[in-house]
């Protein structure tokens, strides 16, 4: 009997994968743990260069390094660094173009032209870029004698059908070695218009900055569609509106199988977080649906239980969630995720409570491999869609309350199954392929989309040049005119036109103090802006916009708004300083605020009858460092700025920045130590509500 258990046990022993692989041209690097199961190996190329067939191997139980395969199929053993191509636009109808070959090498380009009576658009040229891709967009040469336009075809692809009528369809194939992305077949619809998007054929992957512009433009159709004001204003935004209120369930299948190495589950967890964060910034009532699936399918929140709601207990529950919660049963059974979501649905549908047929639901599947366990995991989307009264078709832009998009990442992908199980709809994308999970990070970092501009506190984040954090200068740009005249201001923008100024101030000369900044506020009126993605209205708190953006009730007080942002004795801030840097800061109140404006009374003149708590009225804040937070301080002339804050992925302006104790620098100073105890001091708008509400009420909708 011992002899049997120890040769089960040794057979059970994990062994390591040898560390000695290599590919041609390249290098190869070893996560931490070298050759143990789950270690992870990265090929790398030089630059104009990538990894064949695969960019990462994932060591498994058995000491094998996973398996690198064709599209076919086949399976190849040795990785070698191929050049970065663009593959070449190979028809043009009724035009031409030149260079006439496949394959362009970086920096390359190529030009078009179309035959008379026919007018060009897209691009007239375009360049070959470094991601293997093109600049530009597809040319078409077009007369729009026929029903649909002329649907083009795209670089590395060629396109069957020559007619355009209603009921006629096109087909797409792309040339040997790329995969088609999006649907291979359109329609010419009833509307005149071309079924799903445009079909892309490529080999390399999409870049984040691009994913994240089409994902959060689709993602926003959808979720400013369930946003009440919208049937209010009988906007369609290309979908049909039939939500009473703001309803939106979010499923989120994540790929825990085998192939998933613990650095990109950890990537994945956290891409997954930011996306909830990013989401809950919607000013609709979402829930989260969270599904882990390997050989079975885990739910980490169910959508059903009311705590779905809440995206701090979301939040939790995914950093409580371990990848070994599967064990040993690491297949991809993407059925049974799928089939999952399925039986959630139903029971949302039979809970009358549900709002079932007023709430848009979407799907996000982030994937790196193939479904080998389970049926076809296309066998269960016609079920789905049934519940919501959709019959099965090529085109889907008319499941106006179902939308599934698919993530694939990495190059062993199955990207034919899972471009058939995304969502095919009239000028959106629902298919990505990036190169790592570190990527879809980004991608839901970066999704801003400047199709809701019009919601107040949304910053168009910049990625920094480390591709790790976002940065931006957001409430913040600078008054030219021609006058003598200044004053501090809400906002500071640039205009080249007439202002009206609307001051209310006091003073304390009679106490001997010649500077006194109480009420240092002004409005300014402006005329000709147009909100934009470069010019965005912050959140001002006891409004009904803010009051969305918190997502708090409709019957909300200001109180509660004031209580929400600044909950903490010292709550986190920002400010921009010296016109270009985006510092932060910490607002000192409650039990703390005593202590913050003390340092203050070095400031009153010794002459002065005037008491400390009479120069620093209520209506001021108080920021500054402590001895363990150090904080960065205002320099001259950043007086009139917004001091600002962040709450649910929205900026909130608390305060009008207007005095510090010690001028410590100036708009071209550098300043490499900041003293402890400075501290200076902003306009707070909490209790200058009334005055705000005087003159800005028909501009902005108060609460009562």
């Amino acid at each position: 009997m011992y002899f049997l258990k120890m040769l089960y046990y040794e057979d059970n022993v994990p062994k390591n994968c040898t560390t000695s692989e290599s590919i041609t041209g390249g290098t190869v690097e070893y996560s931490n743990g070298g050759g143990l199961e789950g270690s992870v190996l990265t090929y790398h190329c030089k630059a104009g260069h990538y990894p064949f067939p695969a960019t990462q191997r994932v060591c498994d139980r058995d000491g094998e390094w996973s398996a690198m395969r064709l599209l076919n199929g086949q399976k190849i053993l040795k990785a070698v660094c191929k050049e970065i191509l663009c593959p070449a636009q190979l028809q043009l109808d009724n035009g031409q173009f030149w260079p006439r070959r496949q394959w362009f090498k970086i920096g390359e380009k190529q030009t078009f032209s179309c035959h008379e009576g026919f007018v060009l658009t897209g691009s007239a040229e375009r360049n070959c870029t470094q991601w293997g891709g093109w600049t530009g967009t597809t040319p078409v040469c077009d007369n729009q004698s026929e029903d649909c336009k002329n649907p083009g075809t795209p670089p590395g692809a060629l396109r069957s059908g020559e007619r355009f009528r209603i009921g006629d369809k096109v087909h797409y194939l792309c040339q040997s070695g790329l995969d088609m992305l999006g649907p291979s077949e359109r329609h010419c619809l009833d509307s005149k218009e071309w079924s799903g998007a445009e079909p892309r054929s490529q080999y390399t992957y999409d870049q984040p900055d691009a994913v994240a512009q089409a994902l959060g433009g689709s993602l926003t159709a959808v979720m400013d569609v369930s946003h009440p004001d919208f049937k209010k204003q009988e906007q369609a935004l290309g979908r049909t509106i039939r939500v009473a209120e703001g309803r939106l369930n979010v499923f989120i299948l994540l790929d825990t199988s085998a192939s998933i190495s613990p650095e990109s589950f950890h990537l994945a967890k956290n891409a997954t977080i930011q996306l909830v964060q990013k989401l809950d910034s919607y000013e609709v009532t979402m829930r989260f649906g969270i599904i882990s699936y390997a050989s079975e399918a885990k739910e980490i929140v169910s959508i059903t239980n009311d705590l779905s709601q809440d995206v701090h207990y979301v939040m939790r529950k995914l950093h409580e969630f371990s990848d070994k919660s599967h064990g040993n049963k690491r297949g991809t059974n993407l059925h049974d995720a799928l089939n999952k979501v399925y039986e959630e649905l139903a029971l949302l549908r039979e809970n009358k409570r549900s709002h079932f047929n007023e709430t848009q639901n979407v799907i996000i599947i982030a994937t790196d491999g193939y479904s080998n366990m389970g049926p076809n995991p296309l066998n269960i989307l016609p079920k789905i869609r049934n519940l919501f009264g959709y019959k099965s078709s090529i085109d889907h832009t008319k499941e106006e309350l179902l939308d599934v998009y698919v993530f694939a990442v990495g190059q062993q992908v199955n990207k034919q199954e899972l471009r058939s199980i995304a969502s095919v709809k009239k000028d959106e994308r629902h298919v990505f392929v990036l190169k790592d999970y570190r990527q879809l990070g980004l991608v839901f970092n970066q999704m801003i989309s400047d199709s809701a501009v019009t919601k107040c506190g949304v910053a168009q984040e910049e990625q920094d040049k480390s591709e790790t954090s976002y940065t931006s200068k957001p409430w913040h740009v600078d008054i030219l005119w021609v006058c003598k005249f200044t004053s501090r201001v809400l906002m500071k923008l640039v205009i080249k036109t007439s202002v009206t100024v609307m001051l209310h101030s006091i003073c304390l000369k009679d106490k001997n103090v010649k500077e006194f900044y109480d009420y240092d506020i002004a409005l300014i009126r402006l005329s000709d802006i147009t909100i934009s993605k470069n010019a965005r209205p912050i959140c001002l708190p006891c409004t009904s916009s803010s009051n969305r953006a918190l997502r708090l009730a409709p019957d909300s007080t200001c109180d509660q708004h004031k209580n929400m942002l600044l909950h903490l004795d010292e709550t986190p801030a920002q400010f921009i300083r010296q016109g270009t840097h985006r510092s932060d800061t910490r607002i000192h109140i409650g039990a703390k605020r005593g202590s913050c404006i003390e340092e203050a009374r070095s400031t009153i003149p010794e002459h002065s009858t005037a008491s400390l708590s009479e120069v620093i009225t209520d209506r001021f804040m108080c920021t500054g460092g402590t001895e363990k937070n150090r904080v960065q301080l205002t320099c001259k002339g950043d007086s009139g700025g917004p001091l600002f804050l962040r709450k649910r992925m929205r900026y909130f302006q608390v305060a009008v920045v207007s005095w510090g104790t010690k001028q410590i620098c100036d708009s071209q100073t550098d300043v490499k130590e900041w003293p402890q105890d400075a501290r200076d001091f902003h306009i707070s708008v909490f209790p200058l509500m009334p005055w705000l509400k005087q003159h800005l009420h028909e501009e902005l909708e108060f609460l009562p």
